[in-house]
């Protein structure tokens, strides 16, 4: 993120400059100067808090766990997510119930596959 916003790295604190010297991407136009008093730290700042948007995590938006649903025909499967942790598919909502394990932290990988279809509304969502 920093690369593609133009940061410095020293201003960020990844990297130690002796007092008075721009970092070494100044130098290659690859930071927009904070570091040599070309860009104004404000200026900087708001990159950052931009850049930094883009990565913002969607709060759960509901109370516990849910089940997404996934019709095939005469059949279903219902697949347990609580805090964007996946904690199993099952046939139906009673069993699903039962899958009530705390997941263990913030999966990255499954907020990005669930974050879509959960967040659209497009998705048969049942409460658990």
């Amino acid at each position: 993120m920093a690369d593609d916003q133009r940061l410095c790295y020293a201003a960020l604190g990844l990297e130690k400059l002796p007092k008075g010297r721009a970092c070494f991407r100044a130098m290659l136009h690859q930071c927009a100067g904070v570091c040599r008093g070309d860009e104004d730290p404000d200026v900087h700042r708001q990159r950052l808090f931009t850049g930094l948007e883009g990565l913002r995590v969607a709060c759960w938006p509901y109370p516990g766990a849910i089940g997404l649903v996934e019709r095939d025909g005469d059949g279903q499967q219902i697949h347990v997510i609580h805090h964007w942790h996946y904690l199993g598919s099952v046939r139906d909502a009673d069993e699903a119930r039962l899958l009530d394990k705390v997941a263990p932290g913030f999966d990255a990988d499954g907020y990005k596959i669930l974050c879509k279809p959960i967040l659209s509304g497009r998705a048969e969502v049942i409460l658990l």
